[in-house]
Parts: structure tokens; sequence; C-alpha cells
């Protein structure tokens, strides 16, 4: 029970992609990854706003152009090419985003990367998100690409 205690308090808690309050407590675990920033630039609008619009739960594809659009998010993901929506995730900081949308998602156990991975590959069914062959690299199907670009404009 204690160490469930212990892992809850280090774990991040995030209101949005644009705001994050941290519990951990750096002083008294030396060994622990470093925090994630996610102070967003004045510039930075998230698609929460849009994509909440019609009552629904935000999908992994809207919260990953999210964290895309986001620059403080860079070292965990980032495009390849943007104009092509291709994106790849950092080796380093995967989990990272994985815990992050198991978060937002309101998951009791934390999400890791796998788990996402294979979400993201059930998304190439629906046509919206397709694996590209290199590793940790996944491409925008032009139509969610188009979408979530208009829908970030008109924020």
């Amino acid at each position: 029970m204690l160490q469930q205690d212990s892992a809850k308090t280090q774990q991040q808690h995030c209101l949005s992609v644009g705001q994050c309050q941290a519990s951990r407590q750096q002083e008294n675990q030396p060994n622990t990854r470093p925090h994630l920033s996610l102070n967003p630039p004045s510039s930075y609008r998230p698609l929460t706003v849009c994509i909440m619009a019609a009552g629904k739960r935000v999908r992994l594809f809207h919260f990953l152009f999210e964290m895309l659009e986001n620059p403080n998010m860079a070292h965990c993901l980032s495009w390849v090419p943007a104009a092509a929506g291709v994106f790849r995730f950092s080796s380093r900081n995967k989990d990272q985003v994985a815990a992050l949308w198991g978060q937002r998602k309101g998951n009791k156990r934390p999400m890791t990367y796998q788990k996402m991975s294979r979400a993201l590959r059930n998304y190439a069914r629906s046509g919206e998100i397709f694996k590209v062959k290199k590793k940790l690299t996944y491409q925008f199907s032009r139509d969610t690409l188009m979408l979530l670009q208009k829908c970030h404009r008109d924020l």
C-alpha cells in the first residue's frame, strides 16, 4: 500500500496538454526521471476545445497532434516531414508520452508505450494513422491531418 501511495505521488496529473502540475518531490528521490515540463509558450493553442465540442473523449490521434504542435514536447515526439504528416517518437521519452496519454484518458494504471502502440496499430484499420517502416515512426492519413490542422487553425 505504501509503494502504491508513493507511486501515485510521483505521477504527474495533467489537466490538459498545456497545463500540468507535478506532485513529485525531487529532493527526496535522486534517481527519478526529469520532470516533464508542459508550460506552453504564448503561441501554443491546445486542440482540446475543438475536439471536446462534440462532447466526446479525446482520441489518441488528437492527443498526439496536440503534443506535436507543442514545442515543449519536441524531446518526446517530433514531425519528420510535417507536410506529409509523418511523426516520430523519441526512443528515450516514448514512455513519457504514453504515461501522459494514460493520465489524459483517466486510467488508474500507468499506460506503457507497448499498449499505446497497439492502439496506434488499431488506427490503421480505420485509416486514421499508419505505421511507417522506420522505427517509432507513424503517419497521419491525409484526411485526418487536414481535419486536425483545420481544427488547430480555427482556435
